[in-house]
């Protein structure tokens, strides 16, 4: 379990990043897409109905829309709702000489309940103090530690009781190594909002894109007729239509918006640059 006295956080909002007030004029955070804002923002005029009489039932509207957000976790590779991680780190020596700069697998980081070193065998070597963990950056997945303060108490290594110098002694020792798998361990809450139940608008956004798309995408096909043609008493009649590219246009209208959707939003909660080291 973490020993850190409460979870750490920077203190301002997930989205948008590092707003420390907003003016609340415009919605930056709503509730969880419903069926009926589905039908109305992404579906509206649209025939909800098969050619056999089967509909979109309000219960498929959900299904599509759960799996539009897992669709959309992983396109992202990003967490929606709050969720909690556990996850081992390696140490590299230029990382470490970095401030000792980790990036987490999931993000954006809400707080950070524990950074450790760990063993294998489940042992709490020692444990980086609250006070020299800088949490500005946790929007982006990055935690770095600057222990150019003294940390307030003392710290646990190998069992025994330390003082806060006995610990950035251990930790400049450590420095002196190239790399070690699976060093570090954090403990940590990622999503995309800290408000639960709370999603910011261009996820719920793109949430609505994917689950209309799926939608669209079903119904389609059904359209199968390209032209009629309707004749009686020497009276005829004929007409043509799109058969199943009927939304072809919209359906390219909106794969186009998805992609700009998670190019920016990877641009928020992440880098648009890796940079890597040797």
């Amino acid at each position: 379990m973490a020993n850190l006295n409460k979870s750490l956080s920077y203190g301002t909002a997930i989205y948008p990043v590092h707003a420390d007030e907003t003016s609340g004029l415009v919605k930056r955070c709503e509730p969880i897409l419903s069926p009926e804002q589905l039908r109305s923002r992404y579906l509206k005029g649209i025939p909800m109905a098969f050619p056999n009489g089967d509909t979109f039932t309000d219960a498929d509207l959900k299904d599509k829309i759960m799996l539009a957000m897992n669709e959309a976790e992983l396109l992202l590779n990003m967490t929606i709702n709050r969720e909690s991680f556990r996850q081992k780190l390696p140490m590299d020596r230029s990382l470490y000489n970095a401030y000792i700069h980790l990036r987490a697998e999931r993000g954006p980081i809400i707080s950070l309940e524990k950074l450790a070193i760990v063993s294998s065998n489940r042992q709490n070597i020692f444990e980086i103090p609250a006070d020299w963990i800088e949490s500005a950056n946790f929007a982006k997945r990055l935690i770095n530690v600057i222990p150019l303060m003294a940390a307030y108490g003392s710290n646990q290594l190998q069992g025994s009781t330390t003082s806060t110098n006995a610990g950035i002694a251990f930790l400049t020792i450590m420095g002196g190594l190239g790399w070690v798998p699976a060093y570090w361990e954090i403990e940590y809450t990622a999503g995309m909002s800290a408000k639960e139940g709370q999603v910011p608008v261009p996820v719920n956004e793109l949430i609505g894109v994917i689950a209309a798309i799926s939608i669209l995408s079903l119904i389609a096909p059904t359209n199968i007729w390209t032209s009629q043609s309707l004749s009686q008493d020497g009276v005829s009649q004929s007409s043509s239509g799109p058969g199943p590219q009927v939304y072809r246009i919209r359906l390219e209208e909106l794969e186009a918006k998805k992609h700009e959707i998670i190019k920016k939003l990877k641009g928020i909660f992440t880098g648009k640059f890796f940079i890597d080291n040797i």
